[in-house]
């Protein structure tokens, strides 16, 4: 029974450290990907530690994933610093999160409910809406394609998702949308919603990709 009950008492320790690695990498991300941490800024694990009353290795964690989806660069014992942003990264981000989306449309179209097509389709005219913003127009993609993300039934693609999409938002933040581009996408978001509300997913997935202009 002691054994056990220090195994529970292991996994719980273990689980807790994975929100707070989880919960930190979400903070200093999304930090990022507003411009609060600009291009070149250079993080300390042991000063963000103290800034936030936790120790460094969920820090050091958190700073490992941000690395590996291209937001920070680490020098190991010296610094951490947040990556540059390229034009090519920025293409690069944008044909990925639109072939993304479009995954994420066409799994979640037959799953959504009556109620769910009513809030998505409220998110999708706030792209239209925004197309004039190029801030407020990627913001409004992101909580679209986020709500739609966790009803497509499948949590690799979920995870997937969550994962990329803090840089997602930082490179498309400032992506500008072509004067030629913005009625194809106004039309793309009608499209959509349309597509979702007789749950055709081919027609879903392709008027994402307009959206997103990577048809």
């Amino acid at each position: 029974m002691h054994v056990e009950h220090q195994r529970l008492g292991t996994a719980e320790i273990t689980a807790k450290k994975q929100l707070l690695a989880e919960g930190l990498f979400h903070l200093i991300g999304e930090r990022i990907a507003s411009g609060e941490l600009p291009p070149g800024t250079r993080i300390r694990d042991a000063d963000l530690a103290s800034e936030l009353a936790v120790s460094r290795t969920p820090v050091r964690e958190a700073l490992q994933r941000l690395e590996r989806i291209g937001l920070v660069m680490m020098y190991p014992s010296r610094f951490t610093e947040v990556s540059e942003l390229t034009p090519d990264s920025v293409r690069t981000a944008h044909a990925f999160a639109g072939l993304q989306a479009g995954i994420v449309v066409r799994l979640s179209c037959p799953r959504l409910t009556d109620a769910e097509l009513d809030e998505v389709s409220s998110l999708i005219a706030r792209i239209a809406d925004a197309v004039d913003d190029p801030a407020a127009c990627s913001q409004a993609r992101r909580e679209a394609i986020g709500y739609l993300a966790v009803r497509t039934g499948n949590h690799l693609q979920q995870s997937l998702v969550d994962d990329a999409s803090i840089a997602l938002a930082r490179a498309l933040r400032g992506h500008a949308i072509s004067p030629e581009h913005r009625p194809r996408l106004i039309e793309g978001c009608a499209a959509l919603t349309e597509a979702l509300r007789v749950r055709d997913a081919d027609a879903a997935e392709h008027a994402c990709r307009v959206i997103y202009g990577v048809d």
